[in-house]
């Protein structure tokens, strides 16, 4: 297992070129081809400046995707997704929704884009002494949350309502893919999953009710898939969850507290626990005492990316020094999500985003 002690969740503000590069592809106005050669030269340039900014773990910013979690389960044979316009904030926006089609399976013999993107990215960071790649994908929770939650469809093509059969088969596609990861030379996985902070909501909760599930019952599917995921977890691989309350240009998605989630949680056998706690919405860190004495890290995240006020480095450190009186030694700082969930970005900019990185590796000497 590495030893964590500062680190990032994973995406950046997408800059430019890339922006302007899809906007082409999109229109066919370029090729898959042309779109590459921007990605490409745009990571380069991002690992690069993560390297030289301090950070000891780098990502490709999730530079290729448009969504945070959904281009990463398009991957697996039996999902799709389907499109929608949805007003938050006042604002139309565009979404999509993931559901189930058919049988949900992994094919390591398929030609996989995220997979592409990991070698590329391995191929960076190995150019650098001391210097590790970081892979992050969305868990398979959030297949369960999309297509019986969100969508509210009780039934699927393959499975009838057989909810013990899909969760069987999406916790069987990830220990493949999670393998096929590690065969190319990964050795640092980051599983995102939101669904968690989903079941802390009030309001969420009455729409799960409303579909005729318990929230307990939900929760037993989470834990239930998650612990099949990492069943046959390579040795030698560190696996780390991270789960925010939801982060859609910048915007929270999610309230509540952990309290009613933690334990369930540290129940899987992750390698460390990234948590959201940039701000009051969070509540105390109590529920966590649950992590001290196992060999799981807390990865506290001190570091708003949705606010570009810049924290003090005293507020992190008295903040960080209670978390650690909770928790224990083992214990490390990060910020409370990525910089770009969405290819839109939070509502920073990018020399906020690099003092943010900033702030946190000069925090290293308290840690």
């Amino acid at each position: 297992m590495l030893e964590l002690t500062y680190d990032i969740v994973g995406s950046f503000l997408r800059p430019e070129e890339i922006k302007t590069a899809r906007k082409k592809y999109f229109n066919g106005d370029i090729d898959l081809q042309a779109l590459r050669s921007v990605e490409d030269q745009a990571i380069s340039d991002l690992v690069e400046k993560e390297v030289a900014h301090g950070l000891q773990f780098v990502t490709d910013g999730e530079f290729r995707r448009r969504w945070w979690h959904l281009d990463w389960l398009k991957e697996f044979d039996g999902f799709t997704t389907k499109h929608f316009d949805k007003v938050m904030n006042g604002v139309t926006n565009q979404i999509e929704l993931g559901c189930i089609e058919g049988k949900i399976s992994y094919d390591k013999d398929k030609k996989h884009p995220e997979i592409e993107a990991w070698d590329y990215l391995h191929s960076l960071a190995k150019k650098y002494d001391g210097i590790e790649a970081k892979k992050s994908i969305s868990g398979p929770n959030m297949i369960l949350v999309d297509h019986f939650l969100q969508l509210g469809i009780k039934e699927t093509p393959y499975y009838g309502n057989d909810i013990d059969a899909v969760i069987e088969d999406i916790g069987t596609a990830y220990q493949a893919a999670i393998q096929d990861l590690y065969d190319h030379g990964c050795r640092y996985l980051q599983i995102d999953d939101t669904s968690w902070t989903y079941m802390i909501d009030d309001t969420f909760n009455e729409k799960v009710s409303a579909l005729g599930y318990t929230k307990e019952e939900i929760l037993e599917w989470f834990s239930k898939v998650s612990t099949k995921a990492l069943a046959h977890k390579p040795e030698g691989m560190t696996i780390a969850t991270h789960f925010c309350k939801g982060n859609f240009k910048g915007n929270p998605l999610f309230s509540g507290f952990y309290d009613s989630v933690a334990e369930v949680i540290s129940k899987i056998p992750y390698d460390g626990f990234f948590v959201e706690y940039d701000d009051a919405r969070s509540g105390s860190f109590e529920p966590w005492k649950v992590l001290k004495n196992t060999n799981a890290t807390f990865v506290v995240g001190l570091i708003s990316t949705k606010n570009p006020v810049l924290e003090t480095r005293e507020a992190i450190k008295k903040r960080y020094l209670e978390a650690k009186s909770v928790v224990g030694d083992n214990i490390a700082l990060s910020p409370q999500c990525g910089f770009a969930s969405v290819e839109e970005g939070n509502s920073i900019d990018e020399e906020v985003q690099w003092k943010k990185i900033d702030l946190l590796v000069s925090c290293k000497d308290f840690l």
